[in-house]
């Protein structure tokens, strides 16, 4: 089918019987409208089975044979194919694990000839190019130029990493990705972002949508605190958090020595 032409994808079940659910995943997410709604029946083990017999046992019992995915699982390949909002309700209790469930997510929405989707690899060249922007303003970085795509990859999560792409064109025009505060336990929910927008594509709305579906999908992954550090110059990126919720917290002052 046509990409992002689809309003809602249902099924009764049958996605656990896919040999590839990565690749039916990201096929539902392809042919969704932006906002377009995924909502599906399934069944879904708990994350932690001691007895993988009596899992297979009971899969087979209710006649899905070809292997259920953990509530985890299910949850993480829901984000890697774009999705957002997820919500996995577990409903019949089929025992030793095993529930029937209702799964919810969505595709991000944002302005009309658009699409936010994962970053993909071949995306990094157009990445940096709009992050090469921001350094040259003066207003969004203490670099002055971009880094290579190694070294920004290896500083940041390898999830929750988006983009806004013309869906004419290909073309990216604006980006967020994640990096950790702290590798210590008590900070695994805590992450720092930055987010770009080509300067030609301002006032359309995709950086308060970009932000919006970043905030949700840190959510969906367990994400419980998003920080970012914003020059006071920067006043539209200080406007754009402030209308997604963010609070300045307090100002953060640098020596700098010759």
């Amino acid at each position: 089918m046509p990409g992002r032409t689809v309003d809602v994808v249902i099924s009764n079940c049958v996605i656990n019987l896919s040999d590839d659910k990565a690749a039916t995943l990201a096929e539902a997410f392809r042919v969704l409208r932006p906002g377009g709604r995924f909502g599906v029946s399934d069944v879904v083990t708990e994350d932690a089975i001691p007895d993988q017999d009596l899992r297979r046992r009971t899969e087979t019992r209710i006649g899905c044979t070809a292997g259920s995915l953990t509530v985890g699982e299910y949850r993480t390949l829901l984000l890697d194919a774009g999705f957002t909002g997820i919500a996995i309700t577990p409903t019949a209790d089929h025992g030793d694990g095993v529930h029937s469930a209702i799964v919810k997510a969505a595709k991000p929405p944002v302005a009309p000839g658009f699409e936010i989707r994962p970053t993909r690899a071949e995306d990094s060249g157009q990445v940096l190019s709009v992050y090469q922007l921001g350094p040259d303003t003066g207003h969004a970085s203490f670099e002055t130029t971009a880094p290579t795509w190694e070294t920004f990859s290896s500083a940041r999560l390898g999830h929750l990493r988006y983009v806004v792409a013309d869906t004419r064109t290909g073309q990216v025009v604006a980006w967020v990705a994640a990096s950790r505060v702290s590798a210590r336990p008590v900070y695994a929910g805590v992450v720092e972002h930055s987010i770009y927008v080509h300067p030609d594509y301002g006032s359309r709305g995709l950086g308060r949508a970009l932000l919006s579906a970043f905030v949700t999908a840190g959510e969906d992954a367990g994400v419980w605190t998003i920080q970012s550090g914003v020059f006071p110059e920067n006043t539209a990126s200080l406007a754009l958090h402030q209308a997604a919720g963010f609070r300045v917290l307090g100002t953060r002052c640098s020596v700098i020595t010759a």
